[in-house]
């Protein structure tokens, strides 16, 4: 799993950016977001977890880091 940290997140149109800790920025959509607690609570700064999708190298399954 990779790490970094909530850049942007828009609720309304359900997108957002991660900073990953290893550099680049991954987009990733409320799909993204297994979890519908999860979903609303993300807010800029957050630090998450995530995998990295090796067709598009957008982040899925973003949960927040423990």
């Amino acid at each position: 799993m990779s790490t970094g940290k909530i850049e942007e997140f828009n609720q309304a149109q359900g997108t957002g950016r991660i900073k990953d800790d290893d550099g680049p920025k991954r987009h990733f959509s409320r799909d993204d977001v297994p979890s519908a607690a999860e979903r609303t609570n993300l807010r800029r700064g957050d630090k998450v977890e995530f995998r990295v999708d090796v067709e598009d190298g957008h982040a899925a399954d973003v949960r927040k880091a423990r």
